[in-house]
């Protein structure tokens, strides 16, 4: 009787700072403030949190939340929902650690000039557009028919595909300073999704069930002028990529490419056209996509740790143990005293034909 008393009671304090928590959170959106932390935030949070909780039986990162990140006084419950409580451990903010931050990805930034969809619950997808020249419409005299034609749409499906990192890191983490352990996991989380995507988005593989086709798959590269004069080269080269674009039914091309080349703009401030730079792109490349035509998606992050796994570090990993031979070299987390941090995430993109556009070796 006593136990089901003081379980009423502690249910009964619950509910009450809930409608505390969300009274203030309401408060909060009529003034127009802003509650919790930015999507990046949350996201590399959840990942320290996984990280430190990793190894400690009965610890959840809930415990770690409260240990690391609040004080020890009492506090309302752990929910995902709440700002400033749990909402940080929630890690759905994927587009927002990509597109922020000192680097941020080159698929994030040249998302950001098409169109962006969410592929939460999607198998494909399939996006319309405007094939070039297909325009309907004239000049009409008065009393005069209209001109009537078909409007014909192309789509493009997008699909889910799934890009993957696993950072590791010695136990010496978790004696750090947590600035300096959210520092080192977004460092490290950014640098490896950025290999793995950016990477996959500038080359000229085809798509399949493991990845989205590059930019320049089945895109034939322009020729590079070969003018001497390094700003006569860059103008002659720019042109061509953007009237390649325009013929393609484009409207407003966007350049990327590698930073070697991204310091040749300095001498060109009048440049109307955006332009991302990458190392992802190879030096003396530049790629010119269609802004708006471009079509991208990411869905929510799965974000967990270890530190018993047993890794196979290679580029192409195998199965640790397949048909009797095991992989090697193999690396056992618990044995190294380190912990595995893993990051899996959805993504997607897609270009209509005629929309993007590139030159090698270029001059400048």
């Amino acid at each position: 009787m006593t136990y089901t008393l003081e379980r009423v009671a502690r249910q009964a304090s619950e509910a009450k700072e809930l409608a505390v928590h969300t009274s203030r959170a309401l408060r909060d959106l009529k003034r127009g403030t802003k509650s919790g932390l930015t999507g990046r935030d949350r996201f590399v949070r959840h990942a320290v949190l996984r990280a430190l909780a990793t190894g400690r039986p009965g610890i959840t990162y809930e415990d770690v939340y409260r240990e690391v990140y609040r004080e020890r006084a009492a506090t309302g419950p752990a929910m995902t929902t709440m700002p400033t409580w749990a909402a940080e451990l929630a890690a759905v903010d994927v587009g927002e650690f990509l597109a922020d931050g000192v680097q941020p990805l080159a698929l994030s930034r040249l998302a950001a000039f098409g169109r962006q969809v969410s592929l939460d619950g999607l198998g494909s997808l399939k996006i319309p557009y405007r094939p070039p020249g297909d325009d309907v419409g004239g000049w009409v005299g008065e009393g005069a028919p209209i001109p009537v034609d078909s409007l014909d749409f192309g789509t493009i499906s997008i699909s889910p595909r799934k890009a993957a990192a696993v950072s590791t890191f010695t136990n010496e983490l978790r004696k750090r300073a947590t600035a300096d352990i959210e520092t080192l996991l977004e460092t490290a989380l950014r640098t490896d999704i950025a290999s793995v995507v950016d990477t996959a988005l500038v080359d000229d593989q085809p798509g399949s069930a493991l990845r989205p086709a590059g930019l320049r798959f089945n895109v034939a590269a322009v020729t590079a002028s070969t003018a001497t004069d390094p700003l006569v080269a860059m103008r002659a080269d720019l042109s061509k990529l953007a009237g390649e674009i325009m013929a393609g039914g484009g409207t407003m091309p966007v350049f990327l490419v590698n930073p070697v080349q991204m310091t040749s703009f300095l001498f060109m401030p009048n440049v109307v056209y955006p332009v991302i730079d990458s190392a992802a792109v190879p030096a003396g490349m530049v790629i010119a996509v269609d802004g708006p035509g471009f079509i991208s998606g990411n869905g929510t992050a799965v974000i967990d740790a270890s530190k018993d796994a047993v890794l196979h570090e290679d580029t192409a990993p195998a199965p640790i143990a397949a048909g009797g031979t095991a992989a090697s070299p193999t690396r056992s987390l618990w044995q190294t005293d380190s912990i595995g941090v893993r990051a899996i995430l959805d993504v997607a993109w897609g270009i209509p034909a005629g929309r993007a556009a590139w030159v090698e070796g270029v001059k400048w």
